[in-house]
């Protein structure tokens, strides 16, 4: 039967692809070592590592097996750290603001989830609302926690956890000519029709784009302007254009739809959870503890 041990074991020769080297990381013997990733060969019926005197490889299952393996400790090693973080008798409300993508990035609702697991006697209110909403509110105490994406710049008078942070990419169907290069220029898009977010949606977007197209004197042939991030996404699957847009995660993925890096686009947001930490807040703290640790637990993951 496999146990947690034989999947750490595994992902320490997975990383270093070398039992000599993976044994002295956990602290094993090399033949102990050996055995349990025999076992656990012999328990999934197939190869993991190819071993020759070149060295230790993956095998086409053990690739496979390593992405499952990373994401089944994770969230172990998240759901223990929960269970460590919950006292017997908190209670209170907590209310948790968060924006289009924000709320649709997987640590949102994962960290919803266990939280609610964690601590059945708290009051937990949802409220969906975009940045400047959010910091007004957490500043008059209206809500406790906000999930946004902000462009990195001066402090606003609220603390900030940084969970990730994601570049903008152009956004065009699949069958595009420019979906073809690995890269795009925006001297590429000069004569390309484009749909885009009104700047009242989001003005900080708005302008960095604008201002650089306008450093490399191109003026975009704006199309159609959407009033939603869903919207926009909707109008390039229907090939009215191309888009900018951050390369986070959407619900649905990309289905039909090719992500680009733009050369001469140095534009990114930080995905952070924001409060106010002149306010006090026991099942606050708790959340915080509990994203602080799923954070680092999850690639790139960064704190400020």
């Amino acid at each position: 039967m496999m146990d947690l041990r034989q999947i750490r074991y595994f992902l320490a020769v997975a990383d270093t692809l070398s039992f000599r080297r993976a044994a002295e990381r956990i602290a094993v013997s090399q033949p102990a070592l050996s055995q349990r990733i025999k076992a656990l060969e012999d328990d999934i019926g197939a190869p993991l590592f190819e071993r020759s005197s070149r060295g230790v490889a993956l095998t086409p299952a053990g690739e496979v097996f390593q992405r499952g393996a990373r994401k089944i400790l994770r969230e172990v090693e998240l759901a223990l750290s929960s269970a460590r973080l919950a006292d017997r008798g908190e209670s209170g409300d907590l209310t948790i603001a968060f924006n289009e993508i924000a709320g649709q990035q997987p640590l949102v609702g994962q960290c919803l989830g266990l939280f609610r697991a964690a601590f059945p006697n708290v009051a937990v209110q949802l409220s969906e609302m975009g940045m400047a909403a959010q910091e007004d509110a957490l500043l008059s105490g209206a809500v406790d926690i906000g999930f946004h994406y902000r462009v990195p710049g001066p402090a606003t008078g609220l603390a900030y956890r940084i969970v990730d942070e994601a570049a903008f990419m152009l956004v065009m169907p699949e069958g595009h000519a420019l979906a073809r290069k690995a890269a795009i220029s925006l001297e590429d898009l000069a004569n390309q029709p484009m749909v885009r977010l009104r700047r009242e949606i989001n003005a900080d977007t708005h302008d960095g784009i604008v201002q650089a197209f306008a450093a490399h004197r191109i003026r975009p042939r704006i199309l159609v302007e959407a009033s939603s991030d869903a919207a926009m996404l909707s109008l390039v699957s229907a090939g009215l254009g191309l888009a900018i847009v951050m390369g986070a995660q959407r619900r649905g993925g990309w289905e039909g739809l090719a992500l680009r890096p733009i050369e001469g686009l140095a534009m990114a947001k930080q995905f952070v959870l924001a409060w106010d930490a002149a306010k006090r807040s026991a099942p606050r703290d708790k959340f915080l503890a509990l994203v602080d640790r799923a954070a680092k637990m999850a690639p790139g993951g960064l704190e400020r």
